[in-house]
């Protein structure tokens, strides 16, 4: 469904936010973790994204994967309680060819925020129309599209990274903080949880990040992670995935996710050529789905 041209473009002028250069992150000190009701004026948030975006046979595991030019991302203020919206939002689009977008000189009464990527970039073939509703299938691409998201304390950082990691992590956040924890105390447990599921048990979680991508190990997994569900869209929501992570905190707890997850990586693991760097990264992820890491 598409909006006129002359609606779309004054939806766009009010809502759309500039493009620039990613900057670095920043900390305010008058900004308290303890005084959730802050005002934040005319600030800029900057990010990197990626999504679903190919096939795994096509898809290098060292390569980092971004999303298109003219891709949607939205950003929505939470409530500092409950991480429920709002209703302060804002829209962009990501830039050139490296997924970057930027929210530039933006107000906010909360510093939590919920920055989305849409599965589309706009084209002469899709506009967007003013809706945020993604979990269908998509006959073109024959495969359940979703969108991808991260969660951030703008008091900590204002350059983000949008992935499937992050994806995931958005939906264990919220859960944890149904359950009474700070946003601080929900992240720590979430991130933990989401090292140890991919077989990286006692790393840091880094992917919220642009940096992530510099840590060759961490690339292969997201990218793993990122074909497994793009094999699972064919027939189902990535979306059950997220919900299920979300609610146990575990990628092995749902038999048919374990099972399709494990089958996947040993078929791929006997793709690749002997000393590919990606085995001991598929074989970690294995032994985690089996309950053989901690």
């Amino acid at each position: 469904m598409k909006v006129s041209k002359i609606a779309y473009a004054m939806l766009m002028a009010a809502a759309l936010t500039a493009c620039s250069d990613v900057g670095d992150s920043v900390m305010d000190p008058a900004l308290s973790e303890q005084d959730n009701r802050v005002a934040l004026d005319n600030i800029t948030v900057e990010g990197h994204a990626s999504h679903l975006s190919a096939s795994a046979a096509t898809n290098s595991m060292t390569l980092r994967r971004v999303a298109e030019a003219g891709t949607m991302v939205r950003m929505a203020e939470l409530d500092s309680v409950t991480l429920d919206t709002t209703g302060v939002v804002f829209y962009s689009r990501c830039d050139g060819s490296t997924g970057e977008f930027s929210f530039d000189h933006v107000s906010l009464n909360s510093p939590y925020v919920k920055i989305e990527l849409a599965p589309y970039a706009e084209s002469e073939s899709w506009q967007w129309n003013g809706d945020w509703s993604f979990d269908m299938f998509d006959q073109k691409k024959d495969r359940f599209v979703a969108s991808y998201g991260v969660i951030v304390d703008l008091r900590k950082s204002r350059t983000v990274d949008i992935n499937v990691m992050t994806f995931l992590e958005t939906f264990r956040l919220h859960r944890l903080v149904y359950l009474d924890y700070s946003l601080a105390e929900a992240k720590e447990h979430a991130d933990k949880e989401i090292m140890s599921a991919v077989g990286l048990p006692g790393e840091t979680f880094d992917f919220d990040k642009r940096e992530f991508a510099h840590n060759p190990g961490h690339l292969i997994v997201n990218n793993l992670l990122e074909d497994l569900i793009l094999e699972w869209s064919v027939d189902l929501s990535p979306l059950q995935i997220a919900n299920s992570f979300g609610y146990t905190g575990s990628l092995s707890t749902n038999n048919l996710i374990r099972d399709f997850f494990i089958n996947e990586l040993n078929a791929w693991k006997e793709q690749k050529p002997e000393g590919d760097s990606a085995i001991v990264f598929i074989n970690g992820f294995i032994a985690a789905l089996q309950g053989q890491r901690k």
